[in-house]
């Protein structure tokens, strides 16, 4: 799936007490996208939490119900964000601890997410 949040790796957002309309922008495209790849994957976007400079999300499978959380990381120090998405687990769509941690990139999270479907099926 071709992403077009790559391009915002090369971003440098300015730090602050309020995030910036460039984060701001940046966060309504990773919502979008988050969105297109939990669907291609069987999930639903269940709860999208904003943050400062980071953002996690609750997803939900749509045949089994089950939780996945995903979490970007502060995106003003490093692309990390993009190449660390982190992902796991939930025993309910209140379980912040759940499963063990997984990491993928942002363009891979579709895959990673029906992969952890095959494993959580099995």
């Amino acid at each position: 799936m071709a992403n077009k949040l790559k391009k915002w790796t090369k971003h440098e957002f300015p730090s602050g007490v309020y995030a910036g309309n460039d984060y701001l922008t940046f966060q309504r495209e990773a919502r979008a996208d988050l969105r297109k790849q939990a669907a291609a994957a069987g999930y639903q976007l269940f709860q999208f939490n904003k943050n400062h400079y980071c953002f996690s999300a609750v997803l939900q499978d749509e045949e089994t119900g089950k939780f996945v959380y995903v979490s970007v990381s502060d995106v003003r120090f490093s692309s990390r964000w993009y190449s660390e998405v982190l992902y796991r687990t939930m025993a309910h769509e209140k379980d912040w601890t759940g499963g063990p941690n997984h990491f993928c990139e942002w363009d891979g999270l579709t895959d990673a997410l029906s992969e952890m479907k095959i494993r959580r099926a099995s």
